[in-house]
């Protein structure tokens, strides 16, 4: 397979210490997400990132995002994976922004609390300024990933500890 053949040419000449694919969907776009090809790519692709050792990110787009059991959809590669951080479009009132949640953080804890994140030009940051009077932490809200949120009733309404 070609790609593989070069993006393992590149590692082996580089050397770098991180590398981010965006996005797996392009891949597989083109090798075909029916049968084997695409996991044994993705397959071959983690394991020479632990090989070399590079710490690699892989972006996959899915346009369900409706919780776990569609999570990487046909792919079904979520095992290769030691981490899994999911990144959700969050509509509450007027405005869109971004919930965040660690799915999958293999040999952790795994804290299942959806935080708001931002991504500037300088990074994605965890969100800890207070927000605006018209503006509640997503904490209040339930249903953030099925992209339904609600307001939690008062007497449920949680809030995150401090993010460090």
């Amino acid at each position: 397979m070609y790609i593989s053949n070069h993006i393992e040419e590149l590692v082996q000449t580089i050397r770098p210490k991180r590398v981010v694919f965006d996005s797996l969907s392009t891949y597989g776009s083109s090798l075909g997400t029916e049968g084997r090809l695409f996991r044994d790519f993705f397959h071959a692709l983690v394991s020479l990132m632990k090989e070399n050792p590079v710490v690699a990110v892989y972006n996959h787009e899915n346009p369900e995002m409706l919780g776990m059991a569609t999570m990487m959809a046909s792919f079904a590669m979520s095992s290769l994976a030691d981490n899994i951080i999911r990144l959700n479009w969050v509509e509450i009132g007027d405005s869109v922004r971004i919930g965040m949640n660690v799915a999958k953080m293999r040999a952790n804890h795994v804290d299942r609390i959806t935080r708001e994140c931002e991504i500037s030009k300088e990074g994605m940051h965890v969100l800890q300024r207070k927000l605006p009077p018209s503006a509640l932490p997503l904490s209040d809200y339930q249903s953030l990933i099925s992209r339904a949120p609600e307001r939690r009733p008062r007497q449920f309404r949680m809030r995150s500890p401090a993010v460090e």
